[in-house]
């Protein structure tokens, strides 16, 4: 090799190394090592909630899209993103990002009303109320109702924001949701008869027309953009590079590792690292005073003026601390092996469901900060894959650094092929699992089987 070629190679081996970094097909250990180095995460995060609060949709993405691809695995970044997708009216993008802030633990009611706003928008009026029941206890009931009868459950939100004013609830908000909600059942004379409540005279007939303009079934995408103060468009998607599943959790797979060595010694389970979110609250949602509008406070509420609705979308960190818990079906707990950080927490160990055979593998869908939380995590999975009705749900609570978690699995599979298939089902339909030995299924020596991971 000349002297000219090596200098040529010497100024282009820093950009092959740059290459290799963003690659999304390098294992997990070169893209944690990518991410490590590079900039401040929480810098940009920051920047993000500025722009989103300014109404900057677009800068805020372009900020939040750098803080996801430092800290990819940070369910407090992929909130933000998805809020500032939501507000830019990027409903596809916006979709994934909020489902896969909800894969690394992300529990809030808010957090699942913006995915269920998404899904709205998106003509997925079926998943959207699949996610509203399955978080009912956790939205309120304003937000719920005129949620509902955006995804086609018109009476099902009436009767909610009914109740809500029954109790007492007699705000302009729930009022105005309530009048959208019968204009969108067709209902004009109820819905003209409680907007005047809050509306003046000289404008109630621009508001019942701005409901009517949006009020064919197909213009769910319209309504949702209305909502939030949105432009109408069409989304290509999140882009590729940010997919969660280009980032596997490197420490999860190196207990992974270290159980198979283990298991000569003692029983283990596989222990899960969980990302813990790290963004400050988004801006809180400020109220039309002169003009009440329908409302819902989602993960992207900021300031809007002259919305049509309302619904508070969730803010993008995580909750500091957890109410106290209460145990869900089917707790259990398992030892870890020595190399692992995960402490178990002390429960009664009942049979699974059903009082079948357990199987030999399981298939770990995702771990949450609360028992709640797991076991609405789990409704919501089994609702988008109706395979793992098939399978019981076991939920185990573990100690992370001294901090509670709960792990949800489907156990009771009776081979590693029937459980990656259903992982790779899960996988298809934009979830994220791993397939794992159940430390309970012993082998004849009397020593655990290997815990493997799934294939894509």
């Amino acid at each position: 090799m000349t002297t000219a070629q090596s200098s040529t190679n010497d100024r282009k081996a820093p950009y092959r190394m740059a290459r290799i970094c963003m690659t999304t097909a390098l294992a997990a250990g070169l893209l944690s090592g990518c991410a490590a180095g590079g900039p401040n995460h929480a810098k940009f995060a920051s920047s993000a909630q500025t722009a989103l609060g300014k109404g900057s949709p677009d800068k805020a993405i372009a900020l939040a899209e750098q803080a996801v691809l430092a800290a990819p695995r940070t369910a407090a970044y992929r909130t933000l993103l998805g809020s500032a997708y939501l507000r830019a009216g990027r409903f596809e993008a916006a979709r994934q990002a909020f489902d896969e802030a909800m894969q690394l633990g992300e529990d809030s009611g808010k957090a699942a009303l913006s995915l269920a706003l998404a899904d709205i928008a998106l003509g997925k009026g079926s998943e959207a109320v699949d996610t509203l029941n399955t978080y009912r206890d956790s939205i309120p009931a304003s937000d719920y109702g005129l949620a509902m009868a955006m995804a086609g459950q018109a009476q099902t939100g009436i009767a909610a924001l009914t109740e809500a004013l029954r109790r007492g609830e007699n705000t302009p908000k729930v009022r105005q949701n309530l009048a959208y909600a019968y204009a969108l059942d067709g209902s004009w004379r109820e819905a003209k008869l409680m907007a005047q409540q809050d509306v003046p005279a000289d404008k109630l007939n621009e508001r019942l027309q701005s409901w009517a303009f949006m009020a064919r079934p197909e213009d769910t995408r319209r309504r949702v953009a209305s909502l939030l103060g949105a432009p109408v468009m069409v989304d290509g998607g999140q882009p590729t590079a940010l997919a969660l599943a280009n980032f596997p959790d490197a420490t999860r797979l190196a207990e992974e590792a270290a159980a198979m060595a283990a298991t000569e010694q003692a029983p283990s389970a596989d222990a899960a690292a969980l990302a813990q979110a790290a963004a400050t609250a988004l801006p809180a949602p400020q109220a039309d005073a002169a003009t009440p509008q329908p409302a819902l406070a989602d993960a992207s509420s900021v300031a809007a003026p002259a919305r049509l609705a309302a619904l508070d979308l969730p803010p993008s960190a995580a909750a500091s601390s957890a109410a106290p818990q209460r145990m869900v079906s089917n707790p259990v707990v398992q030892a870890t092996h020595r190399g692992a950080r995960v402490a178990p927490v002390a429960a009664s160990v009942p049979a699974p469901a059903g009082g079948g055979a357990r199987g030999s593998h399981v298939v770990q869908l995702g771990s949450f900060a609360s028992a709640d939380g797991a076991q609405r995590a789990w409704r919501h999975f089994a609702a988008r894959n109706p395979g793992l009705g098939s399978y019981h749900n076991q939920i185990t609570q573990v100690a992370v650094n001294g901090r509670a978690f709960w792990r949800v699995q489907a156990v009771g599979f009776t081979g590693l092929a029937p459980a990656r298939q259903m992982c790779q089902s899960v996988k298809v339909k934009g979830g994220v699992c791993f397939v794992m030995s159940d430390p309970s299924a012993v082998t004849p020596q009397g020593r655990v089987a290997p815990t493997r991971m799934a294939q894509r």
